[in-house]
């Protein structure tokens, strides 16, 4: 059954790996940075405030592993949350690079201004995962376009904000895992 359940995982995530890799190359040869921003993976079922993520959540979050492998990160953005945190993880461990917690207890305004700085503080490429309402308000702040709101269902969306060297910022919209 689990060989059946990985086999099925597989063939549902290679059209987005493939797509989404596509895109992240392309953006990748033209711009001096980029952020990659995503909604944290798919957390598991709790009366917690802070709840692990789901098994799928899990492998949605290692499939950031093969969409992402090759792009250069110099950091990991997260906020004290597990579900946050967890999805970074297989991308820290495997980079060695160490996660970046933003404090989000004075507020989301605060917050998004804290992740800006943080952001802006990298010289190199970096991947954020938030959440519903910060993704779209963190692109915003960083410039980008406005977004559509990230649905409470909705886990797969991958934004990728990219910095000409004349610092014109473009966004590109893709998924994810499956």
């Amino acid at each position: 059954m689990r060989l059946l359940t990985l086999t099925f995982a597989l063939i549902t995530l290679l059209p987005n790996w493939l797509y989404a890799e596509e895109i992240q190359n392309s953006v990748t040869l033209t711009a001096k940075k980029i952020i990659v921003l995503v909604r944290h993976a798919e957390k598991s079922v709790s009366a917690s405030k802070d709840p692990s993520l789901s098994q799928k959540g899990e492998l949605r979050a290692k499939s950031l592993l093969s969409t992402l492998k090759n792009t250069p990160f110099s950091g990991l953005i997260a906020t004290p949350y597990k579900r946050t945190q967890e999805t970074l993880h297989p991308m820290s461990e495997q980079r060695r690079l160490p996660l970046i917690i933003v404090d989000i207890s004075s507020g989301v305004t605060a917050h998004i201004d804290a992740t800006v700085k943080a952001i802006q503080s990298r010289t190199g490429n970096v991947l954020v995962a938030g959440h519903s309402n910060t993704i779209p308000l963190i692109i915003s702040a960083l410039g980008g376009p406005e977004v559509n709101p990230i649905g409470e269902d909705e886990y797969s969306n991958m934004y990728i904000l990219s910095f000409s060297a004349t610092n014109k910022v473009e966004l590109t919209h893709t998924s994810f895992g499956q």
